[in-house]
This record gives C-alpha cells, structure tokens and sequence, in this order.
C-alpha cells in the first residue's frame, strides 16, 4: 500500500535534506537535492511530478527533524 511507499520516500527524501543541509543548502536547493534523489531511484517519475512529492513530503520532514 500507500504507506509503506510513503515511509520510503520520507527517508529518501529526509536524507537527500538532511544530506543537503549539511553542506550548507538553502531550502530550494535541499528540495532540488531531494528530487534528484527520488528520479535517480525511480527512473519513470517526471521532474514534475518528483518536485510534487517533495514539496508536498518537505514540512513532515522538517517536522520530524525539528521534533
């Protein structure tokens, strides 16, 4: 189902930002960072939709890692 694909992407893209933030990103770049992640892992996303799935991942994400 949805929510194991979701848990994934959380990952994915929570280490892509976290990863990003690092090296000293600011946040569209974090987000470019994590999107590159995610098509880089499933060749059949568009950058659209990739950008989709971040945006709308990215404040859960930072929530867990603000908690």
């Amino acid at each position: 189902g949805d929510t194991v694909m979701d848990a994934s992407l959380i990952d994915i893209i929570g280490g892509a930002i976290v990863a990003a933030r690092q090296v000293g990103l600011d946040r569209s770049e974090e987000v470019d960072a994590a999107r590159a992640v995610l098509m880089a892992r499933d060749p059949s996303l568009s950058p659209g939709v990739a950008r989709i799935l971040v945006e709308r991942l990215y404040p859960a994400i930072e929530a867990d890692m603000a908690a």
